[in-house]
């Protein structure tokens, strides 16, 4: 009996986070202003894809014909999909539904799981509550649609949270986890070798390091399966990542490095004067894309020559795109106001906690110092698997989602080790803290300006890049 309540306590330890933010996101999305006519987009697009797996009648796994989503994503959405066939509610509750459990999955479990086995202590409760708020504060509305970007970086945090047990049974559980991120996002897949390099981290004897990295492939296989045998059925294509395009069409990725050359930025419209589309120009990008024929990349390798010509300007071009995508001006996917309430004060906040973030990084590295860093190197590992899918979209047209894995990561930082009484102490002299207020000040009107100068090249939605 007293090994049952153990058990039980055990198990309310480790469960009253994620339920404590099912109950948050359970009472808010249905009163966060969207209607079920606002369900449109790539998240309509995902609703109905769930279909194919039914389209011959009965449901079958190897139905899905669809080359630029991968099945798993779709799969997920079907249970919703049930439950509004039950019940009779829109899509909207359906989707709220799932959002509620991703969030309770992300911030309850996910998160404080892998800060827990990374940084060797477990997030306390305070701090916890602290990082729950924010990412409400940053992305609570994004929960309200059936998006492919919380469940697949919910799935990779918790495949990198497995990889960090021993048994070869949780490298399993890990390859089936990275392997469903990768097929919802497959820009995961670079991922892969930093999840190679966290496998090998942790000194284990030889025979368990087969067995993990077998059980590791398995688990993938049994995942990415399924995608290889829809290739390979109905277009011909035997891998077992997704096509993200047709075979006979130029990747999505490569027409997405054009786009991204022209377009500094791109939002998704709910906006009656400004439907479908908030699109931000490059000029200096599109006079470049001009001399290009077509207007346009055939191929990586003149994608490659295009920055080799021009890497000063490529370069600045990086850098707007990583300062645009952490530049959350709506808490949602699909917003309904242009300038909503409380904007300016959501984009100072921002700044504020990307400042301070950037500072936690910095001394951070400098205390690791370079022989630490080599003997653990399991918190680099995991910040390699976190940050190379970022670094793969800054040439691409910049959405702040795409960068979701870096933002989350900085508020955890902040969230986790900002300590605001000691760090002013430490400051000491009056004139130093006067002086690293003036600097505070100095990053928040730069990133200010930075950002409305992104703003002003806001174009028409006709301008928008078609696929």
């Amino acid at each position: 009996m007293g090994q049952i309540f153990s058990s039980l306590r055990a198990a309310l330890a480790t469960l009253w986070r994620p339920l404590v933010v099912l109950l948050l996101y359970a009472v808010y999305l249905p009163f966060s202003g969207y209607t079920p006519g606002q369900f449109k987009f790539d998240a309509a697009e995902y609703w109905e894809l769930s279909l194919k797996f039914t389209q011959q009648g009965h449901f079958s796994l190897l139905a899905f014909d669809e080359p630029l989503r991968g099945y798993l994503g779709p799969l997920l959405i079907l249970p919703a999909r049930v439950l509004c066939h039950v019940t009779g509610w829109p899509m909207l509750a359906g989707a709220r539904v799932l959002g509620a459990g991703w969030a309770a999955l992300l911030f309850g479990l996910a998160i404080p799981q892998l800060w827990a086995q990374v940084a060797r202590r477990p997030l306390s409760v305070a701090r916890w509550f602290g990082l729950v708020g924010l990412g409400f504060i940053f992305w609570r509305d994004y929960f309200n649609f059936t998006l492919s970007d919380m469940p697949a970086l919910t799935l990779l945090l918790l495949g990198l949270a497995a990889l960090g047990w021993r048994s070869w049974a949780w490298a399993g559980v890990a390859g089936l986890l990275l392997a469903a991120a990768i097929n919802i996002r497959p820009i995961y897949v670079a991922s892969v070798p930093a999840c190679l390099w966290l496998l090998y981290a942790l000194p284990r004897p030889s025979q368990q390091l087969w067995r993990r990295t077998a059980s590791l492939v398995a688990g993938a296989a049994l995942v990415l399966l399924p995608q290889w045998l829809i290739n390979q059925r109905y277009f011909q294509q035997p891998t077992p990542l997704v096509l993200a395009g047709l075979p006979s069409s130029r990747p999505l990725y490569l027409k997405q490095l054009g786009w991204g050359t022209s377009f500094q930025r791109y939002e998704s419209s709910l906006i009656s004067e400004i439907p479908r589309s908030l699109v931000f120009a490059d000029p200096a990008g599109q006079r470049a894309m001009a001399n290009m024929p077509g207007r346009s990349f055939t191929s990586y390798g003149q994608y490659l020559k295009f920055v080799v010509r021009q890497p000063l300007a490529v370069g600045w071009r990086y850098l707007r795109h990583l300062f645009n995508g952490l530049d959350i001006r709506f808490p949602t996917p699909y917003p309904t106001q242009l300038h909503p309430p409380g904007q300016a004060a959501l984009r100072l906040l921002n700044y504020a906690l990307l400042g301070l973030g950037a500072c936690l990084a910095v001394v951070g590295l400098r205390r690791s110092g370079r022989p630490q860093f080599d003997t653990d190197s399991v918190p680099a590992a995991v910040m390699v698997a976190l940050l190379l899918p970022c670094l793969l979209v800054l040439p691409t047209l910049m959405e702040c989602r795409f960068l979701l894995p870096l933002h989350l990561l900085a508020l955890t930082g902040v969230a986790a080790c900002w300590q605001p009484v000691r760090w002013w102490r430490t400051l000491g002299s009056p004139l130093r803290r006067v002086a690293v207020l003036g600097l505070a000040l100095g990053w928040l009107w730069g990133c200010w300006q930075l950002s409305e100068s992104t703003a002003q090249q806001l174009r028409p939605p006709s301008e928008a890049p078609q696929e």
